[in-house]
């Protein structure tokens, strides 16, 4: 069986999933004290729902993507919006620090992938494809690259990038709220504040 789910549907959906995960930051007080973002607790529940479904009853749903492109570029803008040389000259050092650190990371996240599929007798570009282009470009970047890969003879690669992009973006949510609480408490970065979403439940 195959719910398929038409714009207007699949943005719905996203509004659910969204007011879903807001609700349940504000009753589990675990979600909220380790600042899990609403759209990944709502995310990840409806993922499990769906695998379980899958697996089970053999129930899939297809999804309308036409404004995911459009969505993803309007996000991604946004986030450069707060870029400014101002606030590199605040940064001074400690950015060209956190740079050097990045593109180390981001070298290393190659040699890691391409190195794990020359082990595992795979192409070394699925290696790239689970490297640093979803991990650090995410979805985007996945998005972009993905076709290009194939283009190469390598079937399925966007799916893969795309597929590693989602891992990266719901682990390092997991991971990225609960580490920076502690930095933050640890180093006296700033007070602690209970901080509530404009969201109207």
């Amino acid at each position: 069986m195959i719910f398929k789910l038409d714009m207007v549907h699949t943005i719905a959906l996203a509004v659910v999933l969204l007011l879903l995960g807001e609700l349940l930051i504000r009753k589990v007080n675990f979600l909220s004290k380790y600042c899990i973002p609403a759209p990944v607790v709502g995310g990840l529940l409806f993922s499990i729902l769906a695998l379980i479904l899958r697996q089970a009853l053999t129930v899939n749903f297809e999804m309308d993507t036409t404004l995911q492109t459009f969505t993803m570029t309007m996000f991604f803008t946004s986030v450069g919006f707060s870029a400014s040389f101002g606030l590199l000259k605040k940064g001074g050092v400690k950015v060209f620090l956190f740079l050097g650190a990045a593109v180390t990371l981001v070298i290393f996240q190659n040699i890691l992938g391409v190195g794990l599929a020359k082990l595992l007798n795979l192409n070394p570009l699925l290696g790239l494809a689970t490297g640093s282009i979803p991990m650090t470009g995410g979805h985007g970047t996945a998005g972009a690259f993905g076709p290009f890969i194939e283009n190469y003879g390598v079937a399925g690669a966007n799916s893969i990038a795309i597929a590693a992009a989602t891992f990266g973006l719901v682990a390092g949510s997991m991971i990225g709220g609960p580490t920076g609480k502690r930095l933050i408490e640890k180093h006296g970065l700033a007070k602690i504040r209970n901080v509530r979403s404009n969201v109207h439940l």
